[in-house]
C-alpha cells in the first residue's frame, strides 16, 4: 500500500466502488480510457451503530443504571416499520455526511486521471508506470503532503 507518514493513497475507479492498493494493481486490471482516481485519507470514519445496535445499547445502559426493570423495553415496544424508518435516517446520514466513508480531517482529496491505451502497454511491457503517471502519482502525494 502507497504510505506516506500517516497518509494512506488508494486507488479506485470512477465507476466501482473497487479499491486498489496500489497503482500496479489497478493497472493489471484496467482498461483504456477508465478513469482513476486517487483517494488519500488518514483514516476511516464509519457511522457507529445501526438502528438495532442503538435499540440494544439503549436497553442495555437504561437496566444498567436501573431507570427500566426489564433489560429488553425498546426491544419489545419498537415496531419493525419504526426500526426501518431509524436504518433508513442512518443510512442517509452515513451516505451524505461520511462521503463514502473517507474522510481527511473532515475532507477527501480525489485527483482523477485518465488511463490511456499506451499507459497500459507500456506497463505491461516494462512492469513500471508511465512518465505521465509518474508524474500524476507525484501529484498526489505532494497534495497529501499539504492539507
Amino acid at each position: 500500500m502507497e504510505t506516506n507518514r500517516q497518509t494512506v493513497i488508494l486507488f479506485r475507479t470512477k465507476n466501482t466502488n473497487y479499491t486498489y492498493d496500489t497503482l500496479n494493481d489497478y493497472l493489471f486490471d484496467s482498461e483504456a480510457g477508465n478513469i482513476l482516481e486517487a483517494v488519500e485519507f488518514d483514516g476511516f470514519t464509519k457511522f457507529p451503530l445501526s438502528a438495532t445496535d442503538i435499540i440494544d445499547e439503549a436497553d442495555r445502559y437504561l437496566y444498567e443504571e436501573g431507570y427500566i426493570d426489564e433489560d429488553d423495553y425498546y426491544t419489545g415496544c419498537v415496531t419493525p416499520e419504526e426500526i426501518e424508518v431509524l436504518q433508513k435516517v442512518l443510512d442517509l446520514i452515513a451516505k451524505y455526511h461520511n462521503n463514502g466513508n473517507l474522510l481527511i480531517n473532515g475532507r477527501t482529496v480525489h485527483t482523477p486521471i485518465a488511463i490511456f491505451p499506451e499507459d497500459i502497454d507500456y506497463f505491461n511491457s516494462n512492469k513500471e508506470l508511465s512518465n505521465r503517471l509518474k508524474e500524476w502519482l507525484r501529484e498526489v502525494r505532494k497534495i497529501s503532503q499539504n492539507p
